[in-house]
């Protein structure tokens, strides 16, 4: 979730400094704080795989992926197991519950990583009909160790790579002498270098729309910056959009472009504005 509080979360950062220093226990992330209370989980009460499997103590791998899903952005969009994994949530019975429910490793299962894309593109058509024009996609024709979309968002979409290191460690898996994209060696840097644009260009449209959002009584004159502003976001989502297809030069040129036009339209703000 974007910051919208830049400059208050400044003065917020002593209260929290004390609130660690007293040893306060962190509150649970509000997704999974309300699944634990029982207040989503009651869209699933007729889904026969969630109210199954919450109930599931034992092996420990069965449980935990229940876990997973409970307060992911799956469970918070009202995305049963089903929608991906097959089955009948409406059977009363094990055998017919899991009916068509296959193992990942297994050709015919839809989260295996040559039938994934699909399997995703249910929902999210936008970023697969990018993605599947990527060089990463048509390696998934060769083999099943390339790229998927579980590679970077992880199993459930309980994560997703934003962290510059991170990313390349990722990458690197792959794109190093000893990997199986031993000629694009400067890929995985260059990925850390985008996601970093990422983030800072997401900051300063926020950064911006903070100055806009405090001044109410300005907003009538503040139209053409507010307009500007949404363009801006839309560039960055179509950035984001060619990260999918892996056409790193020109997402990252997209988004430095959003930054630098942030920062100054942030800088025109931050002059006609006044102080509070």
């Amino acid at each position: 979730m974007r910051r919208s509080t830049i400059l208050l979360g400044l003065t917020m950062a002593g209260l929290i400094l004390a609130g660690a220093g007293s040893g306060a226990d962190p509150q649970p992330a509000p997704g999974r704080r309300a699944s634990a209370q029982g207040g989503r989980m009651g869209g699933f009460r007729s889904n026969g795989c969630v109210q199954c499997h919450s109930r599931i103590t034992e092996p420990l791998r069965l449980t935990s992926h229940f876990y997973d899903w409970l307060g992911s952005r799956h469970e918070v969009a009202g995305v049963g197991c089903d929608k991906c994994h097959g089955g009948d949530p409406s059977a009363a019975g094990i055998e017919k519950a899991h009916s068509g429910v296959r193992s990942s490793g297994m050709e015919e299962s839809t989260l295996h990583p040559r039938r994934l894309v699909a399997t995703c593109g249910a929902c999210h058509q936008e970023v697969t009909a990018v993605f599947t024009k990527s060089v990463h996609y048509q390696k998934l024709g060769e083999t099943s160790n390339a790229p998927s979309c579980s590679t970077c968002h992880q199993h459930m979409a309980t994560s997703v790579i934003n962290w510059p290191p991170a990313t390349v460690k990722l990458c690197a898996e792959c794109h190093r002498e000893e990997g199986s994209a031993p000629r694009h060696l400067s890929e995985p840097e260059r990925a850390g270098d985008l996601i970093a644009a990422f983030s800072r260009a997401d900051e300063i449209i926020d950064w911006t729309r903070y100055l806009i959002e405090r001044h109410p009584r300005q907003r009538r004159q503040l139209r053409d910056e507010a307009g500007e502003l949404k363009q801006l976001d839309r560039q960055l989502h179509q950035s984001r959009l060619d990260w999918h297809d892996f056409n790193l030069e020109a997402s990252r040129r997209r988004a430095d472009e959003v930054f630098m036009r942030g920062y100054q339209l942030k800088e025109s703000l931050w002059k006609k504005l006044p102080v509070k």
